[in-house]
């Protein structure tokens, strides 16, 4: 046991960083993971990686080093035993699985940094133990809240996002990902020869961007392919569709469809246009253009691969209301197949609503009688169906109007809407303060990413100043060394590399 009486000793010098500098407790860091590498790698270990109560001598929360590559340790060990197969120990209310969830509720954020590829791999395996279980909800949670330990910002995009949202989408907990996804993603992980000269030492040093320490020399994240990228925005999509925030999810999407690319689209594109269609329709009641960035050739290939949610855009647009159900039963198959069945379903129900919200602009009051017989109503909608439908649609704040009886023993009720000059005024106000509420929030955090990276290009207001009195123009490569002259078409290659 004077393995077990060394890793305690080592762990305890770790206890009080207070009176060290960053630099010398970035080394002491360093010594302590390199000092646990070579006592965990002996071969005489078989008594401790068996030892039920060994993880019980170590705080996770202080000694998060020691107590991460001993659990990694003996959760490997089960595995091998196991020939294969997850023991019951490491399943989901196992007696590892309850320690591996209590480690990633309390570990320290700053002791993992120095071992990223260790916690990753726990991250990875928690995600795996549940989904071979059955029971990914288990463990949703659990990542959520370990990523936001990890980087409260979440503002690097990480292989630990996509398995978040992946689960959180086989499990329906869609809520539980919005703590990460209502963040704003302002990097990928930096790449070996391109990670900021910072993120190599002192990790333990506050950093301006969690970008400095979240990089695949670090570990804390796998590489992420092209097809990652498009994977998490897919699915942040999915969950907010399943949320009905539809302007959030077009948002989501609509990153994935503009997406650069040299030919060839990827089905990730595809299957996320038919979602954006949809959800145009939902929301705005027509067929929107894909966002302004995306490439032409990009747009006519999509479009010539979606014909059917295209066909059935025109038919919302133009009120024939007997084509579109027709529509929505011919291609039920398509629908199904795509997994979109529900979203055209409720395509089909918005139709009513958004053509009361066109007949609102016209007049000034009608019966609730009357509505019908100013918009087309689908066969499954009735009268009784029909006022149920405008009251909630009033409450919602979705059209302005009041609904009357006109006298105590009429059964008809007559839908009132208020005068457009007074309050379409007000209504437009309030709506555009509200978004520039929103969006000063975003420009503000995408503003902190921009003053970050021209920080790492060389581009600050200092570097320039300075080479204007020098008249001195530096190449590109020498702007910051950690590029490197070829660093641009390196990460095209990078990009489109996993083009499909």
């Amino acid at each position: 046991m004077s393995t077990v009486s060394d890793l305690v000793a080592a762990s305890a010098a770790l206890r009080s960083p207070n009176n060290l500098s960053n630099e010398d407790y970035d080394r002491q860091l360093r010594g302590h993971v390199t000092h646990v590498r070579r006592l965990i790698s002996k071969r005489d270990l078989g008594s401790i990686a068996r030892d039920d109560a060994l993880l019980d001598q170590f705080d996770p929360s202080n000694d998060s080093i020691t107590y991460l590559f001993l659990l990694h340790l003996q959760i490997q060990t089960l595995r091998e035993e196991s020939s294969g197969t997850l023991p019951a120990e490491l399943l989901p209310l196992g007696s590892f699985w309850s320690k591996a969830a209590h480690y990633l509720r309390t570990f320290d954020c700053i002791q993992v940094r120095y071992a990223g590829h260790e916690w990753l791999q726990l991250v990875e395996f928690m995600g795996l133990a549940s989904q071979g279980s059955s029971k990914p909800i288990l463990t949703a949670q659990l990542i959520r809240d370990a990523l936001l330990r990890l980087d409260p910002s979440c503002a690097v995009l990480t292989s630990t996002h996509v398995l978040l949202t992946q689960l959180c989408l086989a499990s329906r907990a869609y809520t539980c990902a919005l703590p990460v996804l209502d963040k704003q993603i302002r990097h990928i992980p930096a790449l070996p020869n391109r990670a900021p000269s910072n993120s190599i030492s002192a990790l333990c040093a506050e950093h301006e961007s969690s970008l400095s320490f979240i990089n695949e020399t670090t570990g804390l994240s796998s590489k992420l392919s092209y097809r990652d990228y498009l994977r998490y925005f897919l699915y942040g999509g999915m969950i907010y569709l399943a949320l009905k925030e539809w302007r959030k999810a077009s948002h989501f999407l609509g990153t994935v469809i503009s997406m650069p690319t040299l030919g060839s689209v990827s089905m990730i594109m595809v299957e996320a246009y038919k979602k954006w269609i949809l959800v145009g329709l939902l929301e705005k009641g027509k067929l929107c253009s894909p966002p302004s960035i995306t490439a032409s050739h990009v747009v006519k290939t999509l479009q010539s691969l979606v014909k059917p949610y295209i066909s059935l855009a025109h038919t919302f647009e133009r009120g024939d209301v007997k084509k579109l159900e027709v529509e929505v039963d011919a291609a039920r198959d398509i629908w199904c197949q795509d997994n979109n069945m529900g979203l055209v379903c409720q395509v089909a129900s918005a139709y009513s609503r958004h053509s009361l919200i066109n007949t609102s602009k016209v007049f000034a009051a009608l019966t609730v009688s009357e509505v019908s017989s100013h918009i087309s109503l689908l066969s499954t909608d009735t009268d009784e169906v029909g006022e149920a439908n405008i009251a909630s649609l009033v409450v919602a704040g979705t059209i302005d109007a009041t609904l009357v009886h006109l006298h105590p023993h009429s059964r008809d009720t007559m839908l009132r809407f208020p005068d457009v000059s007074s309050w379409e005024e007000v209504s437009y106000e309030t709506k555009i303060q509200s978004q520039f509420q929103e969006e000063g929030q975003i420009l503000k955090s995408l503003f902190v990413g921009m003053e970050e990276n021209s920080k790492r290009l060389g581009l600050s207001d200092e570097f320039i100043d300075h080479v204007i009195r020098g008249q001195l123009w530096p190449t590109a490569g020498s702007m910051n060394p950690s590029l490197g002259g070829n660093a641009g078409s390196e990460m095209e290659e990078d990009i489109m590399g996993d083009l499909s």
